[in-house]
């Protein structure tokens, strides 16, 4: 009998969220690829481990699915252990690192951190995701990413985080927008019918609404976009304004399209962190990357955070 630690992996994660489409979202692949290797997986055992309702509702597990549940659960902490055994005998930042990042980081940040992580830790095998915060979580409490870097206050339980950037708010708009004429703005002064968001699942939407004072926003919120590339896209266009990472502002305006005001001190801002699972064995190498990222501050425009673990969500 044959069967692999993905295939544990997405019945593990079915399990738990009794949802084939959801436990796809999280372990980013592909609905039907999750079924066919959940499929796979019951033809080798010789039973289904999972009662496919009608419609949208919830999946149950078997009786044969409820026996296995906790000898998978003992095979992935025996895998993650054999990691352990084999992480313990080299250096930080070296072997296999699996790292997330969310969409309003990724682009800025990855086009300095490659560079340095090959040169500093040449030995490093980095596999690179990009998800929002919600799925970042998900997969480092789930096992399937080592550690993340994401934008806090946010987290589960069982998860740690090293602050390692403060990237402060700017306002953008249009360069023939005469909003403000010049600054520094407020957040008060934000004009709310003409704000243009991210979608929903961006923790910089959350964040936007937050600094704006807005807490039911679907009747105030003019346009959403799905990136920031195309949000400042639509504010150069003179559909509305946003509110700009100082982290995105060179990439997202090297056309020079957008006019940018700044906000009174103190300016709101977000603070970055990597984070990981409490007490796993790929500690050691995120707060080496905690390290490098904080290295890059200088290059990216932004302030360095000292560094210090913090427990989130207890």
């Amino acid at each position: 009998m044959n069967f692999t630690l993905r295939q544990i992996t997405y019945f593990l994660a079915v399990a738990r969220l009794l949802s084939f489409g959801r436990a796809a979202e999280v372990s980013n692949v592909s609905q039907p690829g999750l079924s066919s290797q959940i499929a796979q997986l019951e033809a080798r055992l010789g039973g289904a481990l999972f009662e496919r309702g009608a419609g949208t509702g919830p999946v149950r597990l078997t009786a044969l699915g409820e026996r296995l549940l906790p000898i998978a659960r003992e095979l992935m902490d025996n895998a993650q252990r054999f990691q352990a055994v084999a992480r313990a005998g080299r250096s930080a930042l070296s072997g296999r690192l699996r790292l997330a990042i969310i969409p309003t980081v990724a682009p800025y940040l990855i086009p300095h951190l490659i560079p340095a992580l090959r040169h500093g830790h040449p030995s490093l095998d980095l596999e690179l995701h990009e998800v929002v915060t919600d799925k970042l979580l998900e997969g480092v409490s789930s096992h399937r990413f080592d550690a993340g870097v994401m934008a806090l206050p946010a987290g589960p339980a069982g998860i740690e985080a090293e602050p390692v950037l403060r990237d402060t708010f700017l306002i953008a708009m249009s360069e023939d927008d005469e909003s403000y004429l010049s600054g520094p703005a407020r957040p008060e002064n934000i004009e709310v019918e003409r704000l243009l968001l991210l979608a929903d699942g961006h923790c910089l939407r959350d964040q936007a609404l937050d600094v704006c004072g807005m807490r039911s926003p679907r009747s105030k919120v003019n346009l959403e976009a799905a990136s920031m590339a195309t949000l400042m896209r639509m504010v150069a266009s003179g559909m509305g304004m946003t509110l700009i990472p100082r982290l995105a502002l060179a990439d997202e305006n090297r056309d020079g399209r957008l006019r940018v005001v700044p906000f009174a001190e103190p300016a709101p801002s977000r603070d970055l962190a990597v984070v990981w699972r409490r007490n796993a064995d790929a500690e050691g190498d995120a707060r080496a990357l905690a390290a490098v990222i904080r290295g890059l501050a200088p290059v990216l425009g932004v302030e360095a955070l000292g560094a210090g673990a913090l427990s989130l969500g207890g």
